[in-house]
């Protein structure tokens, strides 16, 4: 396994706790409440193509979502490394 590789699993489980560890809180459990509701009250007011194409786009928004925040994340730790480094940690 080279450097990258490395690098990639290491950076993808700490990515995965983090998102585990938020999902395990009350802001999570709090949002996704109100998600529920908010997709009831779309339920019960479109017709089923609007509904169709609102899950579609739902769907789209929280996949660009769930990658801002891995991005993030990653750039975070990257950035974190860079300011031991400068620091002379390692």
């Amino acid at each position: 396994m080279n450097f990258l590789n490395e690098w990639e699993a290491f950076t993808q489980t700490l990515v995965a706790r983090a998102v585990g560890n938020y999902r395990s809180s009350e802001e999570y459990t709090y949002y996704r409440h109100r998600a529920k509701d908010i997709d009831e009250l779309l339920s019960n007011s479109l017709c089923e193509d609007e509904k169709e194409l609102v899950d579609e786009i739902l769907f789209e928004l929280d996949a660009a979502a769930d990658r801002e925040t891995e991005v993030v994340y990653r750039q975070g730790l990257r950035d974190g490394a860079t300011i031991l480094k400068i620091l002379g940690a390692f």
